[in-house]
Order: structure tokens, then C-alpha cells, then sequence
């Protein structure tokens, strides 16, 4: 499998290729990861409930998991993932980084990219990227491939479409596998089968509803008493007559699965993952219509796009808590909303007809008074009260009221609980015939009719769960397949986005190179605060170091070099940018330059100038890690920024010519200084030094510095002071002025 095939997948499959017939460290437990003690291990293992599972999670780059273990912060689960990578790979990142300056300018790096990463998988992967070293070139050629075809995919994408899939993956992340109980109210499971009952609680059933089995002699109707729908298992087929009595029965015999009585397990998994899998279904549909390449077809492969668009449109049928969706079935609906209004349809109906009653009979005109029509309906209520007499007693007329306006609450209550013509005679029988105020509910009624809509509610809703079940049990391996296919992809994006908008260029990298060489460089984080408005275009900059096919006028392939310039003329930016471009293509990534030639090398260092006065403890380190350097037998390249501060001026330029006449025989190394010291270094060194200088050729209009960004080869760069002083002379007046003039004039004898 290439590379860029393996992208694709979790990093740590056995089977995914690392280039040049290697194989992997094999990593089969836990206690394999360095860095992994006893207690985190048994951490690990505690939650995630074995250790299989626990080591798969960590070979799955799963960051975000184990980082929820109790006791493993998000630090320390990036440092267990990333250890376990580095072991079965075969290189660590500090193996080719090494100093800590230079893996901050590294981290800070690949946070630019990884901002531009949608998903927490894609964010954490990346930080499994880091240069490696030479015998993982075809890996890293494989990845410019890989990338490239990113960078290209990305340059061609409408803006539309960069919203759309950020929006789409902004949804997307890792399945949960583990489908959250919630308790099923009204279902019951019955068994007369030991063995299955041992079975329903093996799986977890009884966490979703009661389960019982019936032992010789029970009767189910008794276990069945109360609930809306049973579910009854007879593997033999054979079950009590109380049984066959019941109406809302399922009976399930031979070769039974849990899906027969407990669809919403299933289903389940798609409500805890419903926005995931929607966004996945929806991001599948965009696929074709993304600008095409080899790398993007790898993807492609992953979509099974007839089947996906098959779980979305099932999918719709759902909501997000993983119930039947509304709007899918309208007598569902129907009958979902009779249960629901049924308590409170009940109460507004009892209320109205007593409301209504007692006005119309007290707007009767029949002879006999009206206030005493009612008192004579109201001590009907009275217990020992005969009720046919009081009945008798009253006017033809009120009994048709009290008659009529029954009839009209049954009719009002159909219509509050959306039943239907043939389902209207159910509400009969709900309002007792005595002739009473209050009017006299028969409870008994009430109760049978709200367990008759329960009963129909769950059978229907049962039977298209088991329905979706059934669907999207068959696609949960497309599903899932899709899901890691979008994550990888994100990752994939993620590159060629910012590909895209810093414009970097692949570069070329080889073994038969001995240095670096760019054409049209442009340090990243210039770029970002210049994407982000903070100031005008970024100035891109040539240099080389070294034997490449890049060789600008002024140099011979030297490879070593001091950089002289200007303050704030861009000196550490170069050598920052040089660090970037050639950690970014042991990557395998696209760097800033429009062309851009590297040697893969075995070590690189970056050193920034020190802070503040350093102590003689200070210099004796320093000292040791340049001495490391020096004595390495390694290819490298080491990048140091004003190097001088480390110990006094008077010294240090002996110091800094002692590292570059060592530095400058061994030609595996590449090196360049920065410092303020060209001529100083330059007078006591024993062998040639090719000095370049940033130069900032005068004042602008506005007496602000113009310089030229790109160093001049073996040319020592105009003093910096000179000019800075020359702005203030001119900016200045009176004894200010002659005060500059006169510094102005002494630095013009100490630099002819």
C-alpha cells in the first residue's frame, strides 16, 4: 500500500507501507509505548474496559479518546499516541529537530496548518507529521505526491465549495460506538426459554426494558399486565393461551436476534451519530462535482455514494434522539399527538362541558327556574340519590341540553385527538348517561381508551423502527467506512488549503544535494499576520547554502556562511524561513518558496540569539551543544541567530571562528551565522567565509528604512546605526541635531 493510500486509514495499520521494504516495530501491548507506566496503563485499561480495545484506540491516533480517560490530560494523550506512532514508524520527530528553538519554529508551523483542519481527528493527526530523516525519502516523495495533488484540488475549489465542506466537516467527527441505554417505557420482553433470557441480558436488553422469564406454571398475561407492547420469545414455538388473548403481542420464535425485539439499539447508533452521519451523507454528494487527481480518487474509493445516499434518505426518517422522525409516517404522527395531548384533552373537555351545561340550562326559559333545574342536577351527585326519579322531574327540554351537549364534547374530543370517523365511537362511553353536575367521567373508560392509543402508538412506531433497523444495519459499514474516509480527507484539505493561500510550491528534495536553495521564499509567519491584515505583502527573499541547482551569482556552493545586515532588515527572518522550508520538505509538505531545493538531512539545529546578559554557566552549555554539533558525523544544517551575544564582543568573534573553520570542512554540514560581527569575524578567521549581507540601501520619503530583503552574496551589508542615525539628524533640530550629526560623522570614520 503507498503511502498516500495509508493516509487515508488509521497511521498504525501493520499492512500500510513505510517505504524501502521496511517493517515496523511491532507494538502488541500497552507497556510497549515508551513513556507508558503501570499507572496510566491501568487507567487506560479501566475505561476503555480491556486492554485491546485501549491499545486500539492509541494505534488509531484516537487523541481525543484518550484524552478522556480520567488522569490523561490532552498533553500527555498526544505524547501516548504520538510515542506508539514513533515506535512502530521507525523515526521521532526529535531525531531530525534538534534544538528546542528550532521544534518551536516547527510546532508553530504545523499550527498554522492544523488551524486550518475542521476535525479534531485531522487536528491531532497532524501532529504525527515531523521531518524524517534519510531513509524515509520514498516516504517523504510519496507524501509530496500526495500533497501536491491536495495543493491542487484546493487551488481549484470555488469559494462556495470551501464554505460548504468546511461547514460539512465542521460536523464530522469519530463514530461512537457505544450506543447509550435509555429506558423504553411500555415494552415488555417475556421469555419461557432460559437460555434466551441469559442471552437478552448478555446484550444489554434488560438496560432498555424489563425482561422476564417465565418459570413453569406463570402465566405471561400476568407479566404482560400494564405495558403497551409485549414481546414474547418462544424458540419452541410453544406459549400459554393468556398469551394468544393479549392484543399487543409480538410473538418471535426460532433464530431470533436482538434487532426483533430491540430495534433501537441499531437505531440508536445512528441518533447518538445523527449530525456525523447526516453531514457525512451530505459531504458525499459534493464529492462529485471536487476537482479530480489520483489522491482524491483514493477517497473516492471510500464512498460507496448509492449506498450512502441510501442511509441520508433513511437517515431523514429519524431524529436526532433516534426516534422515528415526525413528518415520516402521518398516522404516527396522528396517534403520537393523541397520547401526547390526551391527559390535558380530557381535563378542557370535563371543564367545557360543565362550563357549557350549567350556562345553557341557566339561560333556559322553561317554566321551572333555572338556578333550580341545577340545584336539582347538582344533589343528583348526592350518594343514595335515584337518579331515574331526578330524571323525571326535569323538563324535556333540559334533558335534551344535557343530551346535546354530551354529544357535542364527544364530537370536540374527537377532534382534539385527531381520531377518525370509524375511531369516533371509541370516545363513546367516556361521559357517564346519568344526568349530573359535574358531569360524571367514567374513569374505567377514560383509562382503556388512553391505553388503546399507547398500545397502537408503540406497535407502529415498533414496526417501522424495526423497518429502519433492519436498512440501516446493512449500511453501518458504509457509513463507517465513509466517516474515517471524510476524517481523512479533512486532513488531506486541510494541507491544501493552506497550500493554497500561503502559495507554497512542492519542493524538490534529494540525497544528492548538499544545502538549501530557494527562489521567491516567504517566511509563514510573516505571511500569516499578512493574511490576517496586520501589515502590507510579504517581500520573498533567494538564498542558498551549499552544493544545489540553485547557485545565485556571488556564491561557489559554500556551506558556510555569515549573514550581516541591517536591524530589523530581516537577518533571523531568513534563517527562520531556511528552517521552515527545509523541516517542512522532510515532511513531505509544500513549502514557502516558488522553488526550493533540499538535501535530506540527518540533523538540523536552530539557535536564537540570546536574552539578557548570559552567565558563564550559560556560555559553558552553549558552548557544549555547539561542540555536539561540531563533532556530529551527521548531515546537517545549523541555522544561528547573532550568536555573539553569548559571551563578550571582544571574544566573541574568535569564538565564532573557531565554530565556522570546523563547520567549514566537513561537507555534510551546512551552516549560516547571522551576526553583527561580519568584519570583526571575518579579520580572524584563518580560512575563506563567504560574508552575505541584508542591506537597507537608504531612507524613504518618509525616512523609514528601505531594504532590500534578499542578501547580497559575499557582500558585508552597510551598517543599520548610520542610517537610524541619519533619520533622527534629519528629524531633529538645534543641539539635538549637532548631537547626531557628530555620532553620525564618527560612524562614518569607523565604517569607510
Amino acid at each position: 500500500m503507498t503511502w498516500s493510500k495509508a493516509l487515508r486509514r488509521t497511521p498504525l495499520r501493520g499492512e500500510d507501507s513505510l517505504g524501502s521494504g521496511e517493517s515496523r516495530v511491532s507494538v502488541s501491548n500497552i507497556s510497549d509505548i515508551p513513556g507508558v507506566g503501570d499507572k496510566i496503563k491501568k487507567a487506560l485499561i479501566d475505561h476503555f474496559g480491556s486492554e485491546a480495545v485501549a491499545l486500539k484506540v492509541i494505534l488509531d491516533s484516537r487523541v481525543d479518546l484518550v484524552a478522556a480517560v480520567p488522569g490523561i490530560g490532552d498533553k500527555q494523550a498526544v505524547n501516548i499516541v504520538k510515542a506508539a506512532f514513533e515506535t512502530q514508524f521507525g523515526a521521532s520527530a526529535n531525531m531530525i529537530l534538534r534544538s528546542p528553538d528550532l521544534r518551536k519554529i516547527f510546532d508553530s508551523t504545523m499550527d498554522i496548518i492544523r488551524s486550518y483542519a475542521n476535525t479534531g481527528y485531522a487536528k491531532d493527526k497532524l501532529l504525527l507529521y515531523f521531518p524524517l530523516p534519510p531513509e524515509k525519502l520514498d516516504v517523504i516523495l510519496e507524501r509530496q505526491r500526495y500533497f501536491s495533488d491536495a495543493a491542487d484540488m484546493a487551488r481549484k475549489l470555488s469559494a462556495e465549495q470551501r464554505e460548504t465542506l468546511r461547514s460539512l466537516l465542521g460536523q464530522v467527527r469519530g463514530l461512537h460506538r457505544k450506543v447509550q441505554q435509555r429506558r423504553l417505557e411500555g415494552r415488555v420482553i417475556i421469555t419461557d426459554d432460559d437460555k434466551v433470557f441469559d442471552a437478552l441480558v448478555k446484550d444489554g436488553v434488560d438496560k432498555w426494558c424489563p425482561v422476564y422469564v417465565l418459570s413453569q406454571g406463570e402465566s405471561g398475561a400476568d407479566y404482560a399486565q400494564g405495558y403497551d407492547l409485549v414481546m414474547f420469545i418462544s424458540p419452541t414455538g410453544a406459549y400459554d393461551e393468556s398469551i394468544d388473548a393479549l392484543d399487543n403481542v409480538e410473538i418471535i420464535g426460532k433464530g431470533w436476534t436482538v434487532d426483533d425485539v430491540l430495534p433501537e439499539k441499531t437505531v440508536g447508533f445512528y441518533g447518538k451519530n445523527y449530525r456525523v452521519i447526516d453531514a457525512a451523507c451530505k459531504l458525499a454528494k459534493e464529492f462529485g462535482s471536487l476537482p479530480s487527481n489520483d489522491s482524491l480518487a483514493t477517497f473516492l474509493k471510500g464512498l460507496d455514494f448509492q449506498r450512502l445516499e441510501e442511509a441520508g434518505e433513511v437517515l431523514k426518517c429519524l431524529d436526532e434522539e433516534g426516534d422515528v422522525a415526525e413528518g415520516v409516517d402521518p398516522e404516527l404522527d396522528r396517534f403520537r399527538k393523541a397520547v401526547k395531548a390526551f391527559p390535558t384533552a380530557i381535563a378542557e373537555i370535563e371543564s367545557w362541558l360543565n362550563e357549557e351545561i350549567t350556562s345553557r340550562i341557566s339561560k333556559s326559559q322553561v317554566t321551572l327556574g333555572g338556578q333550580q333545574i341545577i340545584s336539582i342536577l347538582q344533589s343528583a351527585d348526592v350518594e343514595g340519590a335515584d337518579v331515574s326519579v331526578l330524571r323525571n322531574m326535569l323538563p324535556a327540554e333540559i334533558v335534551e341540553t344535557f343530551t346535546h351537549t354530551v354529544q357535542e364534547a364527544e364530537d370536540r374530543l374527537v377532534q382534539m385527538l385527531s381520531l377518525n370517523a370509524k375511531e369516533a365511537d371509541w370516545v363513546t362511553g367516556l361521559i357517564g348517561e346519568e344526568i349530573t353536575l359535574p358531569v360524571k367521567m367514567m374513569t374505567n373508560s377514560i383509562n382503556e381508551l388512553e391505553d388503546r392509543l399507547r398500545r397502537i402508538l408503540a406497535e407502529r412506531k415498533f414496526k417501522l423502527m424495526k423497518k429502519f433497523a433492519g436498512q440501516l444495519d446493512k449500511l453501518k459499514t458504509v457509513v463507517t467506512d465513509a466517516v474515517q474516509t471524510l476524517l481523512e480527507f479533512d486532513l488531506f484539505l486541510a494541507v491544501g488549503l493552506f497550500a493554497c493561500d500561503y502559495e507554497l510550491q512542492t519542493p524538490d528534495i534529494s540525497g544528492d544535494y548538499n544545502g538549501v536553495g530557494v527562489q521567491g521564499a516567504r517566511n509563514l509567519f510573516l505571511v500569516e499576520n499578512m493574511l490576517k491584515g496586520r501589515h502590507g505583502p510579504v517581500q520573498p527573499i533567494d538564498y542558498a547554502i551549499g552544493e544545489t541547482p540553485f547557485r545565485p551569482k556571488g556564491t561557489n556552493g559554500e556551506n558556510c556562511a555569515v549573514l550581516s545586515g541591517a536591524n530589523s532588515g530581516g537577518k533571523t527572518t531568513t534563517i527562520q524561513t531556511l528552517a521552515q522550508v527545509a523541516t517542512l520538505a522532510q515532511t513531505g509538505l509544500p513549502v514557502p518558496a516558488r522553488k526550493a531545493y533540499i538535501k535530506v538531512f540527518e540533523e538540523i539545529y536552530f539557535f536564537y540569539k540570546s536574552r539578557g546578559v548570559v552567565s558563564a554557566g550559560a556560555f559553558e552549555t552553549t558552548l557544549k551543544q555547539f561542540a555536539e554539533i561540531v563533532v556530529s558525523n551527521k548531515s546537517k544544517l545549523a541555522l544561528f541567530d547573532e550568536i555573539e551575544a553569548i559571551t563578550e564582543p571582544g571574544s566573541a568573534a574568535n569564538v565564532i571562528a573557531g565554530l565556522i573553520e570546523i563547520l567549514q570542512r566537513d561537507p555534510k554540514s551546512c551552516t549560516v551565522i547571522c551576526s553583527h560581527l561580519s568584519r570583526e569575524i571575518k579579520e580572524v578567521t584563518n580560512v575563506p567565509v563567504r560574508i552575505d549581507g541584508i542591506e537597507a540601501r537608504g531612507l524613504d520619503e518618509n525616512l523609514d528604512l528601505i531594504v532590500d530583503r534578499t542578501p547580497r552574496f559575499g557582500v558585508i551589508a552597510r551598517s543599520t546605526p548610520e542610517l537610524i542615525v541619519e533619520r533622527l539628524a534629519k528629524l531633529s533640530k538645534g543641539e539635538k541635531k549637532e548631537v547626531y550629526l557628530k555620532i553620525l560623522e564618527n560612524l562614518g570614520r569607523a565604517h569607510p
